[in-house]
């Protein structure tokens, strides 16, 4: 039997290493030198953020399925999640806080990229319709 409440952990826990991945890769930017594109550092942001969506996608399919299988005796990770998705509610909003302040010269990309995709956006709602966050 497949342990979906596992993976839907793991997947969070994902999603909080990726927010990390691009805070370090913000913080490179905004530490450099000013009025530089930064593009390899803006391109591992934009990376990150996908990546965000993609385990949040995951979450919410991970939802469905613990959500099936709900008369089945399966062990839910409640404990755990609860420290993890507090870090995650926080996590994001630093990183909402560090996107908005980007400059346009050192994030063009980023903000190119928030602007046609919301992929952050979408992230919060897969994982809000999981009720992983609020």
């Amino acid at each position: 039997m497949t342990d979906y409440s596992k993976r839907q952990l793991k997947a969070l826990n994902r999603i909080s290493k990726e927010i990390e991945d691009a805070e370090s890769h913000l913080a490179r930017i905004e530490d450099s030198v000013p009025d530089r594109r930064h593009r390899t550092a803006q391109h591992e942001t934009i990376k990150d953020i996908k990546s965000i969506l993609k385990h949040a996608r995951k979450v919410g399919e991970y939802d469905a399925k613990i959500d099936a299988k709900a008369d089945e005796n399966e062990y839910v990770y409640v404990e755990d999640e609860e420290g993890v998705i507090k870090d995650l509610e926080k996590e994001f909003k630093d990183l909402d806080d560090r996107l908005s302040k980007l400059t346009d010269v050192d994030g063009y990309d980023i903000k190119r990229y928030r602007e046609e995709h919301h992929s952050l956006e979408k992230a919060k709602e897969v994982l809000a319709k999981a009720g992983k966050l609020k």
